[in-house]
């Protein structure tokens, strides 16, 4: 059999269904890389930095619990839902979400405990739940905004809330428990039990489907039953489709490309998931809902996923945690995206963004602003955001398709590893390691940082001149730092007849 070198320069598959799976543009994970701008190169994101800066000092956000994030449809202002000191209703504002200091605006707080989950800017005001039974309003945000405590008040105590939205017919659309609120245009009239979803149900994510809203739910009674999304036509006493979403909790909905997709927590963080727990990834455009991607975790997580989400880039993100291994030691955590460049390519499922400041309380929300990520994260009020300069603090990691070079019943010995980039920038670096076989961890084959180069050949292991390892299977790992873009990698297996035990 002649040795054939295996070249791998393609990255737009995303997150693979199987390890094993031999594809030239799938991998086993990639952690914060952008596969999208450019299908043929991983460009790494900017870290994110510490965003909890008041006049006061530079900690001084963490008090109040942000978890929600507005950015302004008519300025550069992002505004943050989080609590007083006894745990009522918010509001902080910056004048500039880029950059700049959290300030804490008069007239911003509440007289109800906060209802994290909805925070929607609706007719120059930002609209929200709070206490047990209230709907708030904070406007004008052109102006100078104060707050309306009681809009009006909702007939059942509230026990769950979802995002809003504004709706086909042009109105504001709120949610609690299994309940639809409908504001008017003239945000005084508000009608309470708009619509009403099964009571074993809570609705946990609203989006519009063409001229249809799409009510999101999942069981009230966590993982008893099957998730539905019913489709309503804003004015029906019926709906006018109800879609059996499948098992596990439904946590985010939205519309890319005309198509529902779904996101669905089926037992990440519940016992009887038998340590088989996955997020799903789902999407209906008309007849059934069709499982696109699911992705398993090895231990209870600990937390469900966020109901925080957003679209941009033609692509939905979410947060969510997954554990790696069987001890609980090692988790991937950040916020994935599926999506995809444009219609020549696959949807693809990636975990974007990730934020090496949060512990192990992982993310409590998340926002934008542009092309600007804000996470509220580690359970302690802290909030990063994507930093405003050029710095590229964090390690970007991609983990490849494992290999068996055509047959994994035959011993290869790796005979050459290369590695492609853009010009390295300075400070810029690239690391490569392997894995063969049954190994437990990743040997580093060596590093490229110098300034100007755009690729490297290994012919063994840098540090030590040892050999290469013999395999039948073997998977690599590319860090980068620095902003270092890798453009693909080749590797050369030389087959070893005879040597096959």
């Amino acid at each position: 059999m002649a040795d054939q070198s295996i070249k791998i320069n393609q990255f737009f598959g995303g997150i693979s269904d199987s390890p094993r799976k031999q594809s030239v543009n799938e991998f086993q994970i990639s952690k914060h890389w952008d596969i999208f701008t450019d299908p043929l190169k991983m460009t790494p994101y900017r870290s994110l930095e510490a965003d909890t800066e008041t006049s006061t000092n530079a900690t001084d956000l963490k008090q109040y619990y942000v978890q929600d994030f507005l950015y302004a449809s008519g300025s550069a202002k992002l505004y943050g839902l989080g609590q007083e000191a006894t745990g009522k209703t918010k509001i902080l504002q910056k004048a500039d979400a880029t950059t700049g200091l959290w300030t804490k605006p008069a007239n911003s707080e509440g007289n109800g405990a906060v209802q994290n989950g909805c925070f929607v800017e609706f007719k120059d005001y930002a609209w929200g739940f709070q206490g047990t039974n209230q709907i708030f309003k904070w406007g004008l945000l052109s102006g100078t905004p104060s707050i309306t405590n009681s809009v009006s008040t909702v007939a059942t105590t509230i026990s769950s809330v979802a995002n809003g939205i504004i709706a086909a017919d042009g109105n504001l659309y709120l949610a609690y428990n299994n309940v639809i609120v409908r504001v008017a245009t003239d945000t005084t009239t508000v009608t309470d039990n708009a619509k009403i979803v099964p009571t074993n149900y809570k609705i946990t994510s609203l989006a519009n489907f063409g001229s249809y809203m799409a009510i999101g739910c999942s069981p009230k009674d966590s993982f008893n039953g099957q998730s539905k999304v019913f489709l309503w036509n804003l004015s029906s006493d019926l709906f006018q489709e109800t879609l059996d979403w499948g098992e596990g909790e439904l946590r985010v909905l939205e519309t890319i490309e005309g198509t529902l997709i779904g996101v669905t927590d089926r037992y990440l963080n519940n016992a009887t998931g038998a340590g088989r727990g996955s997020m799903i990834v789902q999407a209906y455009s008309g007849g059934s809902v069709q499982v696109l991607k699911e992705i398993f975790t090895k231990k209870l997580t600990g937390k469900t996923i966020p109901l925080s989400k957003a679209v941009k880039n033609n692509r939905l993100f979410w947060a969510a945690k997954k554990m790696d291994n069987d001890a609980g030691t090692e988790f991937t955590e950040g916020l994935w995206s599926f999506g995809r460049k444009n219609s020549n390519y696959p949807m693809s499922l990636t975990l974007d963004i990730i934020d090496e400041n949060i512990n192990t309380s992982g993310i409590q929300g998340f926002g934008t602003a542009a092309n600007y990520f804000f996470i509220a994260h580690s359970g302690d009020g802290s909030v990063d955001k994507t930093n405003d300069v050029a710095t590229y603090a964090f390690t970007s990691t991609y983990e490849s398709q494992i290999f068996d070079a055509g047959d994994a019943t035959i011993q290869k010995q790796l005979s050459q590893f290369t590695i492609y980039t853009a010009p390295i920038p300075t400070g810029g670096s690239i690391t490569v390691k392997l894995k063969v076989d049954d190994d437990t961890s990743w040997t580093t084959i060596g590093s490229l940082s110098t300034v100007g180069e755009v690729s490297r050949d290994f012919l063994n292991i840098e540090s030590s001149g040892v050999d290469f390892p013999a395999f039948k299977e073997i998977q690599f790992q590319i860090l980068s730092t620095g902003g270092a873009e890798v453009c693909g990698f080749k590797f050369l297996p030389a087959y070893l007849i005879g040597n096959n035990g």
